[in-house]
């Protein structure tokens, strides 16, 4: 019988919001960290590309697959046109195993992040 007033649908749906957007919010911040910690590890990008580079979340992410576009970052530090940002790659990162595939090669399709380089 209550699933039937309204006012609780609406309670009921505006109370989970919160939640999905907390869950959402951390869940970005993971995939974040770890996009961040692949690049450092297998030194995907220079130490100076890296403070002029920022990371988008794509809407596709999910759980399993996080979909993360590393762009150059245009400013007075790093320099160049703030209205323009280029694309640098794409990052798949299955956030179960920590295993991740980029599109930075002349095919642009997704393959394994190379080793570590030393």
């Amino acid at each position: 019988m209550g699933l039937k007033l309204p006012g609780i649908v609406v309670i009921g749906a505006a109370l989970a919001a919160p939640i999905a957007f907390v869950q959402g919010a951390a869940q970005a911040a993971d995939a974040f960290a770890t996009a961040e910690r692949i690049i450092k590890q297998h030194r995907l990008l220079t130490p100076q590309q890296q403070k002029c580079s920022k990371l988008v979340r794509r809407e596709d992410s999910n759980k399993r697959v996080a979909k993360i576009g590393v762009y150059e970052q245009h400013d007075e530090t790093c320099g160049g046109d703030p209205d323009v940002e280029h694309r640098l790659f794409d990052l798949e990162i299955d956030m179960r195993s920590g295993t991740a595939k980029w599109d930075n090669n002349v095919d642009m399709e997704m393959r394994p992040v190379p080793g570590r380089r030393r």
